[in-house]
């Protein structure tokens, strides 16, 4: 009976940890989407590190750890980095609880014309990841979304 009891609590801190991991990546894509939303004008960059990244730029598999570092390449940005020129903090130092903050990217996918006439308004799609690990460190959860802004 000990061993079932402890396995359960085992079973639940994980489940916890990786639901941590999971907010905590959602957070992280939602803040890539509301930078895209803050913008003044479509935001287009090149080279790296880059803010919005240009199509090709990062990795098809960026889910895939050993083609994409989140924790060293400059092209993840950290969540929160400049939140109104206030640093914003999921970490257990802040009491929240995730080892560290999320990141996230954002690549430009394609600007699509509602229509054929060369001044019909447009929309630019990004395609936005965000990475995040839980309280331990152990769980990883990557999310993505497309987000699509009219310009």
């Amino acid at each position: 009976m000990m061993q079932t009891s402890r396995m359960q609590e085992r079973m639940a801190g994980n489940t916890r940890d990786l639901n941590l991991a999971l907010q905590g990546a959602e957070a992280g894509l939602r803040y890539g989407e509301a930078v895209i939303a803050a913008a003044p004008v479509a935001p287009f960059a090149t080279g790296s590190p880059c803010l919005v990244c240009q199509s090709g730029v990062l990795p098809i598999a960026i889910y895939d750890l050993s083609q994409f570092n989140w924790s060293t390449d400059p092209s993840a940005q950290t969540y929160g980095h400049t939140a109104g020129g206030v640093a914003t903090d999921l970490t257990q130092a802040n009491g929240v609880g995730l080892k560290e903050n999320p990141k996230y990217t954002i690549e430009y996918v394609n600007r699509v014309r509602d229509d054929l006439s060369p001044n019909s308004n447009a929309v630019n799609y990004y395609q936005v990841a965000s990475y995040s690990t839980g309280a331990s460190g152990s769980a990883h959860v990557i999310v993505e979304s497309t987000y699509g802004r009219r310009d």
